[in-house]
């Protein structure tokens, strides 16, 4: 009885969906307070994030006749789903759910679920803003996905560890692997915009040409599944990169794990404000051959730098 009580504290309260929505509501408030405050804007009150989600999901759910209702009701529950299990394998304030060696890769493809659906949501969909929309998602994620993926790989070669868990503990006698390899830190950082579609990777949603691209068609309970995903998608990404790459919640001195942990969270979610707030919105083209001439390149060297100063 006890062990199935920790399971459901684990899943619904604490790493699990009510931890990660407050943090989610939280990130999202920050993040366009952030972004306002530098557009010289005042942002939204600190309920705004939370009045949003509670009117789309009271908002009648419409799809246009052609679009395939079961396909595009399972795709937005499929990819909360697969953020909120790959959350469980992720230590926050030194505490996890669950972790075995080679996590890491379960994390990553769990991840890669929500563009896959991304992608088909806008397939499925009968407007033609949809379908542009999702042919750019897929572009560009074959363009930030294989930086994204070999820049992750760097901390688990050096640490000779696929476990997420074990890669933070190892920086607790040692510095941190982001500034081992800074090069890494900042290709992961930038597959993380991309995987978010966050300016100046939001190509596949750009307002002033597609509308809202594979989402254009959804409406009321489906839209605010698809908007929760992403912002959750945010907050499991942020807490990835804090272990793998800042030490989880370990800083080397008397001060609670959980305190740290988070203040290294709001430090990555305050660079991805900024480089919102500065960078204005690439063309597609532009992302593919920043992708693959430049990220995909320097990953490769960096992946390789890696696995020569283990082995050395």
């Amino acid at each position: 009885m006890t062990e199935w009580l920790s399971v459901l504290f684990a899943l619904l309260v604490f790493p699990g969906f009510g931890f990660l929505l407050a943090c989610a509501l939280a990130f999202q408030w920050i993040d366009r307070r952030v972004e306002a405050r530098l557009q010289g804007r005042v942002g939204p009150p600190w309920f705004q994030p939370l009045a949003d989600l509670i009117k789309l999901l009271a908002k009648e759910d419409v799809l246009p006749v052609g679009a395939n209702e079961i396909a595009c009701a399972a795709l937005p529950m499929v990819s909360l789903a697969a953020v909120l299990t790959a959350a469980l394998y992720i230590p926050v304030g030194g505490w996890v759910a669950r972790t075995f060696e080679g996590d890491l890769i379960v994390v990553l493809f769990l991840l890669s679920i929500p563009a896959l659906a991304y992608f088909l949501a806008g397939w499925l969909s009968v407007s033609v803003y949809s379908v542009v929309g999702g042919s750019r998602s897929l572009l560009q994620f074959f363009s930030y996905e294989v930086p994204f993926l070999m820049a992750l790989s760097g901390p688990a070669i050096l640490s000779g560890s696929w476990s997420i868990s074990r890669i933070a503990a190892q920086q607790s006698q040692a510095v941190w692997l982001a500034l081992v390899q800074p090069l890494g830190f900042l290709l992961a950082l930038v597959g993380l915009i991309g995987k978010l579609k966050r300016s100046p990777f939001d190509i596949p949603k750009a307002k002033s040409e597609i509308v809202a691209g594979p989402l254009t068609e959804f409406s009321g309970r489906k839209l605010a599944l698809w908007h929760l995903t992403m912002h959750i998608q945010m907050v499991v990404g942020i807490f990835l990169l804090v272990n793998l790459f800042l030490g989880g919640s370990d800083v080397g001195v008397t001060i609670p794990g959980v305190l740290i942990f988070g203040i290294k969270a709001l430090f990555i979610l305050l660079m991805l404000s900024v480089a919102s707030a500065l960078y204005a919105r690439l063309r597609i083209d532009q992302l593919a051959n920043i992708g693959w001439r430049v990220l995909a390149p320097l990953a490769l060297a960096q992946m390789l730098a890696t696995i020569w100063i283990g082995g050395g």
